[in-house]
């Protein structure tokens, strides 16, 4: 989970341990050994291999979320798949899928075995109904860019929000850029406070403010646009150093000594930038492995990200797979006068007054730019951007709200090039007059061709640990556990699946099929316990074929664990047709 430029990230023992929850779920979504069916062997087969998927067109999937709000910025829940249009640099896409997504906790029935008949004068024990946690918000303070005002307003605006506004059911997590004492997701408001009181900025390069140096904006404007001598830009600054080190520095290589600069605040800039990014994007993965409804309040004085326009993309894909939304927050409330503002390591005054308006205008664009990545991560995932408003209290309450509805288009662009480059997209309303859409810019293409089987592999990981219901194809899910002590148990899983949707290879005299069978079990908190995968190859004669069509086909998988609560989330996918089903099951084992 570690980014390179934070070697303790995610260090504490709880945060450890979902680590370590996570690292498990990759290392044990992996084939097991599958006990042999009742079929004959040459027929029905289980082997250890990664599972291999021949959709191509599913690893070009890009993935819309849209929130549609009408005059009085209520959104709308009444939108079906006709009335959306979704364009990639202008020309219209076949929408492949849709779904809508309407906040609201999350209620899965239990499936346990049916009890016997109560002792006389026993009270009936009625089966338990699961109710996950309804919501994960995780609070991401970018320690490395933010300052210490910025941070303890943010901070201390977090904490009256948290006391008047977390409810039964919330889980609420701290984590910052730098991975320096996070607080995993919990009920527990004392933690979550107290890992609040402990956020301080660790800057990871500290600026010298006794030297004069171009601001990061400007690094910027000079190593990308690389101004001739007499460029507005460098002119303001060469003054600026004059203004700075005394009207007589005498320097003939002065502009020289700009430009290198320049390069070194713009090196150290973008490592700052893209350990934020990359500390957001481990946070995403994290909470791609809890169910519920999945958001992130994303906390920043803001940064500059100019040249990171690939990572944000990628994180907003990753985001967007996982149905998580990412809000932000500006952690700088309401603007100062640029033109004025005391933090600015060099003085504003100017010996030439032709550069105020220069001056201002730059400072203007860079109090804009630093919200760049902030703005575009919330527009393409679902999210809103808090700023210019000191009531950050309210900017919590508004952003740690998941929006009552939201709608998922997602499309296979045709001729997809892998070359990074930008594709713009637009989503609009057949009839859409007095409402507003809010869907995701672009997205950037990938840069090579991706390993299939990774990505495979992501998707059947992706559904395990999501909360939807999918239906690709029939199954029927039973559970049965058995107490062994008060530390051990075990859950058998047996998963029936109807062979009509499956689809067939027909080689020779037999009938080939692949089925891959993934059970994952997780807490009454959502944490991620146990799983397996199981691979079936069928190599099927007709004969058989027909009967296994009349009667279906079950695979069983024994899972370890102590007693409680537990939800078992069975995935089921054809290797094949790329079809898959998923569904939820919970069983309570008596302490």
């Amino acid at each position: 989970m570690n980014h390179p430029f934070a070697p303790n990230c995610w260090k504490s023992a709880r945060a450890a341990g979902m680590a370590l929850s996570i690292l498990l779920a990759f290392i044990t979504l992996i084939p097991f050994p599958l006990k042999s069916q009742q079929s004959p062997p040459q027929e029905v087969s289980t082997r250890s291999v990664e599972p291999t998927f021949k959709l191509q067109a599913e690893r070009n999937m890009v993935t819309v979320r849209v929130v549609v709000r009408n005059g009085k910025g209520e959104t709308v829940d009444n939108l079906r798949q006709e009335d959306f249009q979704l364009f990639d640099r202008g020309k219209k896409q076949t929408i492949t899928h849709f779904s809508v997504e309407k906040a609201g906790p999350v209620m899965v029935e239990t499936s346990a075995p049916k009890p016997s008949p109560p002792e006389p004068g026993v009270p009936k024990r009625t089966p338990p109904v699961f109710t996950l946690p309804s919501r994960f918000v995780a609070l991401y303070f970018d320690d490395v860019s933010t300052g210490f005002s910025g941070l303890a307003r943010s901070r201390d605006a977090a904490d009256r929000f948290l006391k008047s506004s977390l409810h039964s059911g919330d889980r609420v997590g701290v984590f910052t850029s730098s991975g320096q004492k996070p607080q995993d997701f919990t009920d527990d408001l004392a933690k979550v406070r107290q890992a609040l009181a402990t956020l301080t900025p660790h800057p990871l390069i500290s600026r010298d403010e006794s030297i004069c140096e171009v601001t990061p904006y400007e690094a910027y404007y000079i190593v990308t646009f690389r101004p001739l001598s007499g460029d507005p830009i460098e002119n303001l600054i060469e003054h600026e150093l004059e203004n700075c080190e005394g009207p007589n520095i005498n320097d003939p290589n002065i502009g020289n000594r700009i430009r290198q600069n320049a390069q070194r605040i713009h090196a150290q800039t973008v490592m700052k930038s893209t350990v934020t990014l990359r500390g957001l994007e481990a946070l995403v993965r994290l909470m791609s492995t809890v169910p519920g409804q999945r958001s992130i309040v994303f906390v920043s004085d803001g940064f500059q990200s100019q040249t990171l326009g690939d990572i944000v993309s990628q994180i907003s894909d990753r985001a967007l797979r996982a149905n998580i939304v990412i809000n932000a927050l500006d952690a700088r409330g309401l603007y100062v006068d640029a033109s004025v503002d005391a933090s600015q390591a060099r003085p504003t005054e100017s010996n030439y007054p032709e550069d105020l308006v220069e001056k201002e205008q730059v400072m203007r664009e860079e109090a804009l730019q630093a919200t760049e990545a902030m703005g575009t991560l919330a527009q393409d995932t679902g999210g809103k951007l808090f700023e210019n408003n000191n009531d950050l209290e309210a900017g919590f309450r508004r952003l740690a709200a998941a929006p009552d509805t939201s709608y998922t288009l997602a499309f296979s662009p045709e001729n997809l090039k892998h070359d990074g480059a930008f594709h713009g997209l637009k989503v609009t309303l057949v009839s859409g007059k007095g409402l507003n859409v809010q869907a995701r810019k672009g997205y950037y293409a990938p840069k090579k061709s991706e390993d299939l089987a990774a990505q495979e592999k992501e998707d059947l990981q992706d559904a395990v640990f999501s909360q939807n219901e999918m239906k690709g194809l029939p199954i029927e899910v039973n559970t049965q556990f058995f107490a062994i002590d008060k530390t051990n148990a075990e859950i058998d899983v047996v998963t029936h699946v109807d062979l009509a949707q499956v689809h067939f290879r027909k080689e020779a005299d037999r009938n080939l099929g692949t089925l891959t069978f993934v059970t994952g079990v997780f807490d009454r908190d959502g944490h991620y316990v146990a799983g397996q995968q199981k691979v079936l190859e069928m190599h099927l004669r007709d004969a058989s074929l027909e009967r296994f069509l009349r009667t279906g086909i079950k695979v069983q998988t024994e899972l370890k664990v102590s007693p409680g609560i537990y939800l078992i989330r069975a995935v089921v996918r054809d290797s094949d047709s790329g079809q898959i089903s998923a569904v939820s099951r919970t069983v309570e084992i008596p302490y």
